[in-house]
């Protein structure tokens, strides 16, 4: 939440933005009634044979049409047979997916903050999606979220205190001791 902190107007004053909480947004592929939430570019065919290693939600799965894998892509009990298929929860499109076999398991419940991010948005305006391949790892925490720069977050937020921050560093650092306000966590 960004909020505007009044200050006495100067030459050399500026006014401070004041970061304080950390939002957590819960995507949402499909609206209400099971309509996409997105523009579609392409609808293809294909299955899911596993939950989404991006977006740790009873709702979202790793699925392949030809050779091409998607992760994640969201199911809804109102669209029945397909899944959308989005690379970023600031994506205006997706990709819909025609499914040629059952998903794994049944949509149950609904999805939770509890788990790592799919997606952060820092107050310094890093916008970054978790990563599902082989990355590195410095003192025991790993690449998690490449961004839209040259840096990565590694490990997984800190919630203990508001807003959230996670250490931030170019892939190839030697050492973390940067650490980041989180801004937004999407789930």
């Amino acid at each position: 939440v960004w909020a505007l902190v009044a200050q006495p107007a100067s030459a050399t004053s500026k006014p401070a933005l004041a970061r304080t909480t950390t939002q957590t947004h819960i995507y949402q592929a499909f609206s209400s009634s099971g309509t996409p939430t997105v523009r579609i570019t392409s609808i293809l065919r294909g299955s899911c044979w596993n939950e989404s290693l991006a977006a740790g939600r009873n709702d979202a799965w790793r699925c392949m049409s030809g050779n091409d894998i998607f992760d994640p892509c969201f199911s809804s009990p109102k669209a029945q047979g397909v899944v959308l298929c989005i690379m970023s929860p600031w994506s205006a499109t997706g990709v819909e997916i025609v499914l040629t076999k059952r998903l794994p398991s049944s949509f149950a419940g609904r999805p939770s903050t509890a788990g790592l991010p799919w997606a952060i948005q820092t107050f310094t305006g890093l916008k970054c999606e978790f990563a599902t391949g082989a990355t590195m790892v410095i003192g025991g925490r790993r690449a998690n979220y490449g961004c839209n720069s040259n840096e990565w977050l590694w490990g997984a937020p800190s919630r203990s205190w508001e807003p959230w921050m996670i250490y931030a560093a170019v892939v190839d650092a030697k050492h973390l001791s940067k650490r980041v306000k989180i801004a937004v966590a999407w789930f």
